[in-house]
């Protein structure tokens, strides 16, 4: 990379820290951002987003907000008139069914979005809407404390961190061990043509890259 590209690349990098920082400061834009129509928010599990509304909105029959599962639309209703602010597509999936919406009146729409069970643990989201522009995610803190994590949660991490240490070490994963293991059972068995012989992990290692 060229100086002049590489300047240009950290002061990007400057510009875009100095923004999130200021998002960070909120709660309603943590991890997240402002944006002209709406603000929004992340935790692993939820996406939290605040769509303005003019003041003279008050009531729920005078908003409609439809989400579908990668989906957003949001629509004012004054003098029988509709009138829609937001239509967009979602950048990944969500649990619509159990994603809710209040309004506060004459401020915002709190829209809450499950995140569907199709995203890994580790993905966070640049955008809330697919046309928006993106935050840096280094610039976030994706962190959460593990009493707040349920169960199966806590189990991933915990492997998650297992396989980095051992993959520092240049030990077998998890999931490396368990194929060794099934690999071993199988060595000896019925019609193996390795019966009878010693077990040779690097065998079984260059069996499961042929795979």
């Amino acid at each position: 990379m060229a100086a002049t590209e590489q300047e240009s690349s950290n002061e990007n990098d400057s510009l875009e820290a100095i923004e999130q920082k200021k998002f960070q400061s909120r709660p309603e834009t943590y991890n997240g951002a402002e944006r002209e129509l709406y603000c929004w928010t992340q935790t692993i599990s939820d996406i939290d987003v605040r769509v303005k509304i003019p003041k003279q909105i008050k009531k729920g029959k005078e908003i409609k907000v439809n989400l579908t599962k990668q989906h957003i639309k949001v629509d004012l209703i004054e003098s029988n008139e509709i009138k829609t602010i937001i239509d967009s597509d979602l950048p990944w999936p969500i649990r619509a069914e159990e994603s809710t919406w209040s309004l506060v009146p004459g401020e915002y729409i709190h829209v809450i979005n499950k995140i569907s069970m199709e995203k890994t643990l580790e993905r966070w989201w640049e955008n809330f809407l697919i046309d928006e522009k993106k935050i840096s995610l280094k610039h976030i803190k994706p962190e959460k404390s593990m009493e707040d994590l349920g169960q199966e949660e806590q189990m991933k991490i915990h492997q998650m961190m297992y396989d980095q240490r051992q993959k520092a070490m240049g030990l077998p994963t998890s999931e490396e061990q368990k194929y060794q293991e099934i690999m071993k059972q199988a060595w000896n068995a019925e019609g193996s043509p390795f019966r009878g012989q010693p077990y040779d992990p690097s065998i079984a290692q260059s069996i499961r890259k042929s795979e």
